[in-house]
């Protein structure tokens, strides 16, 4: 009995490291070296018209030349006549869902012209210029993509040429996608701070200048109109009521003695806020109605209003 709960207890504590492991260990890494002359069939070539005269662009797998042996002996040529965006793509099949640093093998040479090259339609590093004074291969790092197992497209984009170059040419010997070699992101410390200001309870109200009516004509039935504003400040919070302005009973203009006979009525538009605002105009304005018979005194009528405003939630 003792031994079966020692083989137990070994075979418990073997599962625990095995997850322990399994948790610490890195994903595993992912290697492909593409020979892009062997992706065919090729999916496009860009045929085009330079100057009144056809020139012809064609993808074809040329040896190796001029004393550079290339890998599998070959190299994926795109021979390239014009320098006005002639493209050609390629196949390319990803065996394992990654994220890669992608490096390609190009060719360089007198004939070489300025290529892009582009995996589904994006960039991948800066325009390459190709031109050297004798024919080479060089290792070039494009960047890091993240790449979904399965089809994708392999784009050059020919946009000119060098000076000295005699042509638009481009050629690539090998593609290599290493997920050992993708660019990781810096780990960064993120502390926090607060940073703000206080708003102090705040109701302000301006007037504009004192309305007039001009003058009044005995003996003719008129009303007069006559108008200001008013200028709102308000700290209130959300309400049904956060802030209103209100006016003191308008009652009758008064010269000395005499008064008008007819009430002076008094509008506010707007009267009511339902939030904070600043410097909300209102318009304040003044109606007085006269009759036909009613005595007018030389002088002036006027009457003293006070506006108040309040709020229900300071």
């Amino acid at each position: 009995m003792r031994f079966v709960l020692m083989l137990a207890a070994m075979a418990a504590l073997l599962m625990v490291f095995s997850t322990a492991r399994a948790v610490e260990d890195p994903p595993d890494p992912h290697f492909q070296l593409v020979e892009v002359e062997q992706m065919t069939p090729y999916l496009e070539s860009f045929n085009s018209i330079t100057a009144g005269t056809a020139t012809q662009s064609a993808i074809r797998r040329q040896g190796n030349t001029g004393g550079v042996v290339f890998s599998s002996q070959a190299f994926a040529l795109f021979d390239n006549q014009n320098g006005d965006g002639s493209r050609a793509t390629f196949p390319l099949e990803v065996e394992d869902a990654d994220s890669y640093g992608v490096s390609a093998q190009l060719v360089r040479g007198p004939a070489y012209g300025i290529v892009q090259v582009s995996i589904d339609g994006r960039p991948m590093g800066a325009p390459f210029d190709a031109y050297a004074p004798a024919l080479e291969k060089v290792s070039v790092p494009l960047g890091t993509r993240a790449l979904a197992e399965g089809k994708h497209m392999l784009t050059f984009t020919v946009a000119g040429k060098n000076e000295a170059a005699t042509s638009y040419l481009a050629g690539i010997d090998l593609l290599t996608l290493d997920s050992t070699a993708a660019e990781q992101p810096e780990p960064t410390a993120e502390p926090t701070t607060e940073v703000g200001g206080s708003v102090p309870a705040t109701l302000a109200l301006t007037l504009g200048p004192p309305a007039t009516f001009g003058a009044f004509q005995p003996g003719v039935a008129r009303e007069y109109v006559a108008s200001t504003t008013a200028n709102v400040v308000s700290s209130a919070g959300i309400a049904k009521l956060s802030a209103a302005l209100s006016v003191s009973e308008p009652g009758h203009l008064r010269n000395g003695t005499y008064t008008l006979p007819q009430p002076l009525q008094v509008s506010i538009d707007p009267a009511v806020w339902n939030g904070p605002v600043s410097n909300a105009r209102s318009t304040l304005t003044f109606r007085q109605a006269i009759g036909a018979d009613d005595a007018l005194r030389t002088g002036a009528y006027t009457k003293t209003l006070t506006f108040t405003l309040s709020t229900t939630n300071p």
